[in-house]
């Protein structure tokens, strides 16, 4: 049976958060999946580079082969471009910051300020790890011209930011009743973007942000990322779903009950291959 790319990815990890990261190698490690992380490198409470605790439970989850990418600077909703609309509609107050301030964050997307940002969070990066992060994943999904001009100036390989698939964040707003959709806008398959080098990988859904305490919720999710997955492999494409630390928490581990359902029926369909970034980047080119 002919197998798609499966690339489990997690987002969010932050100085003082080793327990939480500790925790979600524990999921990943018992379903047999290598992990791709993307750390934020900076917020109040300090940067990554100053977090030893943090540093040794990552420098051990990458000797057993899971990864680690630059999650944007300090993962402010705008920092990195404007996210979909109906992203922002998770957060009203953000909502209205871009509705009543659209012309001075746009002013803040300037081929320098995006470049002078990406770099403050790879200065951190080469401090913790002592090598630059060849990936960039955005918060929010965020986006724009010049964030992926930026990026390829700056030597990224990849950015992951654009989402095609944006039935599971509805959900995850209760809006339940929205139907299984692809954004036709967006391309499903990695793409070259920014006019140089640089490749996209669109994110998939996220099963476990914000799933109610109720068995049916949990059973809807779980079926939900399955169909999703039957899709990318339908078209030979890789899956590439995304979740957060404090997502698979929310609600009493409700996130953490849809992996645990929703990993084994993909993994063992026969028609996954679970890979980490370094490796779809590798196909991809020498495809």
């Amino acid at each position: 049976m002919p197998t798609v790319p499966f690339v489990w990815t997690n987002d969010d990890i932050v100085f003082g958060q080793a327990d939480k990261l500790r925790r979600q190698l524990d999921l990943i490690d018992r379903h047999g999946l290598p992990g791709v992380f993307f750390v934020i490198p900076k917020t109040d409470a300090g940067t990554i580079d100053n977090d030893p605790q943090l540093l040794r439970v990552i420098d051990a989850a990458r000797a057993k082969g899971h990864e680690f990418y630059q999650h944007g600077y300090v993962h402010t909703p705008f920092e990195s471009g404007v996210p979909a609309i109906w992203m922002l509609d998770f957060a009203p107050d953000v909502r209205r910051q871009y509705d009543t301030h659209r012309l001075e964050i746009e002013a803040t997307h300037s081929l320098e300020a995006l470049a002078s940002m990406i770099e403050k969070g790879a200065r951190i990066w080469r401090a913790a790890f002592h090598e630059d992060s060849p990936g960039y994943r955005p918060g929010w999904g965020a986006f724009c011209r010049n964030l992926y001009r930026a990026l390829d100036m700056l030597g990224f390989e990849w950015v992951s930011s654009r989402i095609p698939t944006p039935t599971s964040w509805l959900w995850n707003q209760g809006l339940w009743n929205e139907p299984q959709r692809f954004d036709a806008n967006v391309p499903l398959a990695p793409t070259k973007i920014g006019g140089g080098g640089l490749i996209e990988f669109p994110l998939g859904g996220d099963y476990a942000f914000t799933v109610p305490n109720d068995p049916k919720k949990i059973d809807l999710m779980v079926g939900l990322g399955v169909r999703e997955f039957e899709l990318m492999h339908e078209r030979n494409l890789p899956f590439m779903p995304v979740s957060h630390w404090h997502g698979l928490e929310r609600n009493g581990d409700t996130g953490y009950a849809v992996h645990e359902k929703m990993l084994p029926k993909i993994v063992k369909s026969g028609k996954a291959e679970p890979m980490g970034m370094a490796e779809l980047l590798k196909r991809t080119k020498t495809a």
